[in-house]
């Protein structure tokens, strides 16, 4: 019989009972039903996300075919008009002759007749006057070609945008509205808070969502 090294027999000894603890747990795990994987604490609010993404999807394109839109009514329709709130701002202004005529005037008006324009020099109404038609003048060319493009179909999806871009709000509010456990699901509000304050360009991020990072 071959001499028989104390060393090995202790070491096959040892290998033969991790293996025989190894077949006997693996019969046991293989015997035992197999437990579902437990669900991630922040599910819901990756559920919520995935939906919220897929609303934004369906609000691009709608604002991408209201644009096309809104360029080919435009195109169509020709040059625009001066807007009434620009004229507003860009505003003629009384001439300098005129202004000092009328606070000539105002020094011997009484208060109760103020808020009348009777007491006004002739050329200064006649300014006015001129002012007042013109302003209708842009205010009436305006609401023409606003009417042509509504005709050209320009706002046709507008109503099927803005249902959509309140349906991707409302799941940003939900999301916020959700309690949150983990680190992953504290960025899927980040994500949704960024998404609904506006697209962030070139990784800028406003003053607010640094704070909320």
């Amino acid at each position: 019989m071959p001499a028989i090294n104390r060393r090995r027999l202790l070491n096959l000894t040892g290998a033969g009972l991790a293996l025989a603890v190894t077949s006997t747990i693996a019969g046991k795990a293989s015997a035992a039903p197999i437990a579902a994987p437990a669900e991630h604490p922040d599910a819901e609010l990756f559920r919520l996300e995935q939906e919220m993404e897929q609303a934004y999807a369906r609000m691009k394109r709608l604002e991408r075919a209201s644009s096309r839109a809104d360029r080919k009514a435009r195109k169509a329709a020709g040059p625009e008009p001066i807007r009434p709130h620009e004229w507003e701002k860009r505003g003629p202004k009384m001439p300098e002759h005129l202004s000092e005529m009328r606070q000539t005037a105002l020094k011997s008006v009484l208060f109760v007749n103020f808020l009348s324009t009777d007491w006004e020099p002739a050329p200064v109404r006649a300014w006015r006057d001129a002012a007042e038609k013109e302003r209708g003048r842009v205010r009436a060319a305006w609401d023409e070609y606003h009417a042509k493009l509504k005709e050209l179909g320009y706002d046709a999806n507008e109503d099927a945008f803005n249902a959509c871009c309140s349906e991707h709000d409302e799941f940003a509010k939900r999301i916020c509205s959700i309690p949150v456990h983990t680190f992953e699901g504290m960025a899927v509000k980040l994500r949704a808070h960024v998404r609904t304050g506006g697209e962030i360009e070139k990784e800028e991020m406003y003053l607010d969502d640094y704070a909320f990072a």
